[in-house]
């Protein structure tokens, strides 16, 4: 069993990388122990949250059922059971509740708000069509810039994609006449909202010309062709459409031509592969791009609801970088709508209420400020705007947080759990280490032959030595952590109603 190295991470990023989404609400008991039930609602959130992101429902069998439910319940019992033998302190658990219950309001807030939006709201897509300038002399550059554009503005639909495809200096981007992927406009920040933002001073289908500042090295013209909204149920037949029109341009080019090697490939690149799949794919990748850019937007409309104002700390990228010096009690983090502030010495009252069992020795102080600009800036000043949102705080019910919040309790008693297995005696003995490997030195503890793969070169004792006596231990104490689930189970009744776990699809 594998248990996190340092606990505050269930603070600091645990959290996150759950899905928050809200379950059902389903309150049918599927499992009893002890102090406690587990209802097919907690089950289905689990099920969703272990989707990290997929759309499409997935089948689940009774047997992973069961299992997930008896890994729900253990979960449960365990902090009963730290609670009971005085491994869990009471003040600690309540200690865990009053310093995250803000944040977790926020993120399931955040996830609840993000999924109804990607169902509900549509995409903006934009059509682009490009030709690329490229050349060291600049002056030569903005000439045939100026007459291309002069020549595409007065060019017919398919003079345009005749004239891009001849004179771009995008290969890539010959066989179908400059256009791009429609782009998404109301999606996550891209490096083409400037270029969409010169193209729309103009009226549509006409061209304009654009280059950074200092980079005239490469000119765009680029003009906007369409607009549509389309739903997010309709993304995948959209841009599917889109590719087999690549398609279809870009074989004919490839009729008309004579093709060098690097522009074949870019013919290859549209006609070739699963168009579907294709579609697919890009979607997957827009859609992911969609719901960050909803949840930025929302997060930043929080942001100025509450009136927090961030002080802009210099960023560090690890203890090392860190000048205890620069981290004085005085230090404002941030300031609120009505002035008053949040100090570095609040923060140190905020880090002190963090359980002695989830923080480290911190023996240098450059790693306890370290953990706690993470507390900060991952779980404090989210739960700080939280405080400020009626509409965060009306998430309290939700079974979303309910169910994060016996998380972060349980994760007390996990620390603890951990601190037993590493506390198990365990022996192995030097005939032990040298029996296992002399039975896998031609399989485990070998490499392929570089001659003649089939064969394997055992590697020596001495260099597998430490690897061999690290899983014997390993399986030793794992061999503990069975027994101990399996007394705790014994002891506190767990039971699991079978008879009502048909295979679903969630």
């Amino acid at each position: 069993m594998n248990f996190k190295k340092h606990l505050l991470a269930y603070l600091l990023i645990g959290i996150s990388a759950l899905s928050m989404v809200q379950c059902s609400g389903d309150s049918e008991i599927l499992a009893t122990y002890d102090g406690g039930t587990v209802t097919r609602g907690e089950m289905n959130f689990v099920i969703d949250a272990s989707k990290r992101g997929q759309t499409e429902a997935q089948p689940v069998s009774p047997d992973i059922q069961v299992k997930i439910l008896e890994s729900i319940a253990l979960e449960k019992i365990l902090l009963l059971d730290g609670v009971q033998s005085k491994k869990v302190d009471p003040a600690d658990v309540k200690k865990i509740e009053t310093l995250v219950s803000d944040f977790l309001k926020f993120n399931v807030y955040m996830r609840e708000y993000t999924k109804e939006a990607v169902k509900n709201k549509p995409l903006e897509f934009v059509d682009l069509q490009i030709a690329l300038i490229r050349g060291s002399d600049i002056a030569e550059n903005e000439k045939k810039a100026d007459e291309l554009l002069a020549k595409l503005n007065d060019a017919s639909k398919s003079e345009v994609n005749k004239l891009i495809s001849e004179f771009t200096a995008d290969v890539t981007r010959k066989p179908v006449g400059g256009k791009l992927e429609p782009f998404c406009v109301n999606c996550s920040i891209t490096p083409l909202e400037d270029i969409i933002s010169e193209a729309r001073k103009v009226k549509q289908g006409k061209f304009v010309k654009y280059s950074k500042e200092k980079e005239n090295q490469i000119i765009y013209l680029v003009r906007i062709t369409g607009d549509e909204k389309v739903h997010p149920e309709r993304v995948v037949k959209y841009l599917t459409n889109v590719f087999k029109n690549f398609q279809e341009e870009a074989t004919e080019y490839g009729k008309s031509q004579t093709l060098d090697e690097e522009t074949k490939n870019a013919v290859n690149y549209f006609t070739e592969g699963d168009l579907d799949e294709k579609g697919k794919q890009f979607a997957q990748h827009t859609l992911k791009q969609f719901e960050q850019g909803l949840y930025q937007k929302e997060m930043t409309r929080l942001k100025d609801v509450s009136g927090i104002e961030v002080n802009p700390i210099p960023p560090v990228f690890g203890p090392e970088g860190i000048d205890p010096k620069n981290y004085g009690p005085d230090l404002v983090l941030y300031t609120k709508k009505d002035k008053s502030t949040y100090t570095w010495k609040d923060l140190e009252n905020d880090f002190a209420s963090v359980p002695s069992a989830l923080k480290s020795e911190y023996k240098d102080p450059k790693l306890k400020i370290w953990d706690m600009l993470n507390l900060f800036q991952s779980t404090l000043l989210q739960g700080k705007i939280a405080q400020e949102s009626p509409d965060v705080q009306g998430i309290s019910k939700e079974t979303g947080y309910l169910m994060q919040l016996d998380k972060m309790r349980v994760s007390l008693a996990l620390k603890a759990f951990q601190d037993e297995v590493k506390s198990v005696p365990v022996n192995v003995t030097e005939q032990q280490l040298r029996d296992s490997y002399e039975a896998g030195k031609l399989y485990a503890y070998s490499t392929p032959d570089p001659k003649n793969p089939q064969n394997r070169i055992p590697q020596s004792y001495a260099q597998v030595r430490e690897r061999i006596k690290s899983e014997m231990e390993g399986a030793q104490r794992n061999a503990f952590v069975e027994q101990k689930i399996s007394g705790l189970k014994t002891t506190y009744n767990l039971k699991v109603a079978q008879d009502r776990l048909k295979e679903v699809t969630l």
